[in-house]
């Protein structure tokens, strides 16, 4: 009787094992991270054995700017959002954060009159602004950087002329010089540097945004009327 209860007691222990060790396999370490707006949270992050990461909601909350808070009648976590604030960093692509910057001289707004295009387009003034280049690709926010510029050019004399702006200077010194070859069946590859083009008419001026040599958008606001 004494070896049965002795067995009995060693197999509910093996089970009772068995059990807790499947249970604290349900969830691993791996070193897996969690990033919000590119910053790593401080916090313990696990991860499920069906992939599933889990880790605090405050903190992704709280990283967010949301508001978080305990329902204890509902036994609830209640997330909301913070409405009358807003905050920016560095990584965002917001309006007001880019105009910020430039105006902290983050991108560079120079420009240098190359000089008149010696070839087909003799009234064509062509300037070089190295600053294009680390604009954001395909936003809104090349069309603010070329208005900029256009302003920054002003009642110079160059501007009652047809002007051109070039985001490498090589290609537009070439271009000036007219030294350049067709090398494709649409021209000349480096026409692809310039990016935007002033113009005059009749007291009119008209900006554009040149996106390749077949499409450009109009950049129409204030004093620039569409051509």
């Amino acid at each position: 009787m004494n070896l049965n209860k002795w067995l009995l007691a060693l197999t509910c222990c093996m089970a009772l094992f068995t059990a807790t060790a499947v249970f604290a396999s349900d969830t691993i370490q791996i070193g897996r991270q969690v990033k919000v707006n590119g910053k790593v949270l401080d916090t313990q992050v696990e991860i499920s054995r069906d992939g599933t990461t889990l880790t605090s909601t405050r903190a992704i909350a709280e990283a967010l700017g949301a508001k978080v808070s305990w329902n204890e009648s509902r036994n609830t976590v209640e997330i909301h959002r913070a409405e009358d604030t807003m905050t920016f960093d560095e990584n965002q692509s917001s309006y007001a954060n880019y105009v910020s910057l430039l105006l902290q001289g983050r991108y560079s707004l120079k420009i240098e009159i190359i000089g008149k295009n010696l070839g087909a387009r003799s009234d064509t003034m062509v300037v070089f602004a190295d600053g294009y280049v680390d604009v954001p690709e395909n936003t809104d926010y090349q069309k603010l950087f070329l208005l900029l510029l256009a302003d920054q050019i002003g009642d110079l004399p160059l501007a009652k002329e047809q002007v051109e702006f070039w985001s490498n200077k090589e290609l537009a010194q070439t271009y000036v010089a007219g030294k350049y070859m067709n090398d494709r069946l649409e021209g000349w590859s480096g026409l692809d540097a310039r990016f935007g083009l002033l113009t005059k008419e009749g007291g009119k001026l008209s900006l554009s945004h040149i996106l390749s040599i077949h499409e450009r958008d109009s950049v129409s606001i204030g004093k620039y009327k569409p051509q």
